[in-house]
């Protein structure tokens, strides 16, 4: 008698395993970077460059002009380096640039909102800004230059 439990038993273990193996499966999900939108992280030479922006904020060696900004989510914000010294626009706060909430697996520090180097004079970097909100930015080559990008619906 304790032979047919056990082959019962047994029976049922190969059948319910057998069932959940063969059983259609939903394939995990699978994470996929969103496509980063026209003009994020762009940089290049203003005299080369025929690219639109909407918006412009110009280092002049002292300052970012405007410092301050308030622009609609999706704005393309171009940042000129008008000075004669090198300069790193990236977010807030120094030196980790993780005030921005966009971040991609190919950004060299905290977000997005990187331009991930030293802008030659002349040179650009060219930022959408696709979130709500207040995001403060700096040179991060010279923190004391700072600005604020404020961006509305």
């Amino acid at each position: 008698m304790n032979k047919w439990i056990l082959v019962v038993v047994g029976a049922a273990v190969v059948g319910a395993a057998g069932f959940f193996y063969f059983s259609p499966q939903e394939p995990a999900p699978v994470y996929q970077e969103q496509e980063e939108a026209p003009g994020m992280g762009v940089v290049g030479a203003a005299e080369d460059d025929t690219d639109p922006f909407d918006i412009e904020t110009v280092f002049d060696g002292e300052k970012f002009t405007p410092s301050e900004l308030t622009i609609k989510k999706g704005t393309r914000v171009r940042f000129y380096n008008g000075s004669t010294i090198g300069i790193w626009p990236a977010s807030g706060v120094h030196p980790t640039h993780t005030l921005y909430p966009e971040k991609q697996s190919t950004d060299c520090l905290g977000s997005s909102f990187d331009s991930c180097g030293n802008l030659n004079p002349g040179d650009f970097f060219d930022f959408t800004f696709n979130y709500t909100g207040q995001w403060r930015y700096h040179d991060h080559s010279h923190a004391y230059y700072t600005g604020v990008i404020t961006v509305t619906e």
